[in-house]
């Protein structure tokens, strides 16, 4: 299951095929108030609330038309539970500090109400926006991180297998998803070199079958 949260919080909320029927996170805008309310319960039902149990295994390889017989590896296994996060009123240096601090390649931007996910802040993007202006990079480091933060995310949920993910970071370019619950609560972030390290790792784990 994966999601798409804004500004305004959470605006997207379905399966794999869904998602690409976006096609770009950009345009998930368009999708505002078009998940119907009976429609998100059913979704939210098949979200992880607590532990993984077989049971909740069971439903998510028959929503997502798994085979029933193959091992199914979940977010929940292999990502990083203490997640560190910023709110949008921190500067691009404070951001680039933390990060240089855990050695860290993004962070997710929280609400100032913390109850909602608005973006995310990378390297890559801090690196970026200096090149573009080197004379004024001094200057525009002390600018807030809402100048250059994607403020269009995709998330995934715990319960999510390793393979689906791999392909949306594959085909989004994405090194990071954040990782919420049914509640849109930040309970983690897995990354490209979380699945690397899970392929070294996991037996039998294979990405695509």
């Amino acid at each position: 299951m994966f999601s798409m949260y804004d500004d305004d919080g959470l605006n997207f909320r379905n399966n794999i095929d869904h998602l690409y029927s976006v096609h770009e996170v950009s345009s998930s805008q368009k999708l505002k108030n078009k998940v119907k309310d009976e429609n998100k319960q059913n979704f939210e039902e098949t979200l992880y609330e607590g532990k993984i149990t077989k049971e909740a295994t069971a439903a998510y390889k028959q929503m997502t038309n798994l085979d029933t017989r193959e091992d199914i590896y979940h977010v929940e296994q292999i990502m990083s539970h203490n997640v560190i996060t910023v709110d949008d009123s921190r500067t691009i240096r404070e951001c680039y500090e933390i990060m240089k601090e855990h050695t860290i390649q993004q962070l997710p931007i929280i609400a100032e109400n913390k109850l909602h996910l608005k973006g995310i802040i990378t390297r890559h993007d801090i690196l970026k926006f200096t090149i573009n202006d080197l004379e004024l990079a001094d200057e525009n480091f002390d600018k807030e991180i809402s100048n250059i933060a994607t403020k269009k995310i995709i998330t995934t949920d715990p319960i999510s297998d390793i393979r689906r993910v791999s392909q949306v970071m594959l085909d989004f370019n994405i090194n990071a998803l954040p990782v919420v619950n049914a509640n849109d609560i930040l309970v983690g972030i897995v990354s490209r070199n979380d699945v690397v390290k899970a392929v070294a790792s996991l037996p039998h784990l294979r990405l695509w079958a």
